[in-house]
């Protein structure tokens, strides 16, 4: 039925809070670092795996009498800024992503669940970490753009990272790839060459990693090659490529 008088709705700007439902006997404190408990769909101090849903905006106690999965729900600051303690940071790793342990403890080691990723350093042993929660709706929302590479040879950046690299080159180039350590395990790239010209574009693992086992991988020199790798955490593989 169409409203016919004015009526108040409860909202919060969005991706700033969000009430969740808490698992069955837990107590979030304020503060923490929030997960998504993949075995039964509710929230909870952050236990490492989870998949990370925000910081608590406060207290959410679901274990006194009468407790049960989703008898509470959790108030959550998502898409924010925090200032935290992120043991060894330095200036140097701005950018890199940004892993939880637990509800209390960020680290640079890809281990746990990712949390985010540096924007800043503030002092010794503490940053400021931009988080990005998962996706809490179905659908993709917004799909990263495609980026055309400059004509050259240069190393590629976490930036580049989870999007699909389109280069028109004129000459034999070399993309030298991040660290796998800073990319972490499930990154990925698409490159394509848009260009005619009769030559390759290399790309080469940093340092000693590897590519599909081997320090290079040159396949891509006609044009509309194409290929998708995908970091492990320790090496490149080649998911799929589409080779003239």
């Amino acid at each position: 039925m169409a409203l016919t008088a004015n009526r108040d709705i409860d909202f919060f700007t969005s991706n700033e809070l969000i009430d969740l439902a808490v698992d069955d006997n837990v107590l979030i404190y304020k503060g923490a670092l929030v997960g998504r408990n993949r075995a039964t769909g509710f929230v909870r101090p952050l236990v490492a795996g989870d998949e990370f849903v925000g910081v608590a905006y406060r207290q959410a106690d679901n274990t006194v009498a009468g407790h049960t999965a989703g008898g509470i729900s959790a108030r959550l600051f998502q898409t924010i800024d925090i200032v935290h303690p992120l043991s060894g940071v330095a200036t140097a790793d701005i950018g890199r992503p940004v892993y939880a342990s637990d509800d209390e403890t960020l680290t640079l080691n890809n281990v746990g669940s990712r949390v985010g990723r540096v924007v800043a350093v503030e002092t010794t042993n503490t940053a400021r970490v931009r988080c990005t929660p998962i996706a809490t709706l179905d659908g993709a929302l917004e799909p990263l753009p495609a980026v055309t590479l400059p004509d050259q040879t240069m190393t590629l950046t976490l930036d580049h990272m989870n999007r699909v690299l389109t280069m028109p080159n004129t000459a034999a180039r070399v993309l030298t790839l991040p660290p796998v350590a800073q990319v972490g395990a499930g990154g990925w790239f698409t490159l394509i060459k848009t260009s005619a010209a009769a030559a390759a574009i290399a790309l080469d693992g940093n340092a000693s990693e590897t590519i599909d086992g081997s320090a290079t991988f040159i396949g891509v020199d006609a044009i509309y090659d194409s290929a998708l790798l995908i970091c492990t955490g320790t090496q490149w593989v080649i998911a799929s490529r589409d080779l003239a």
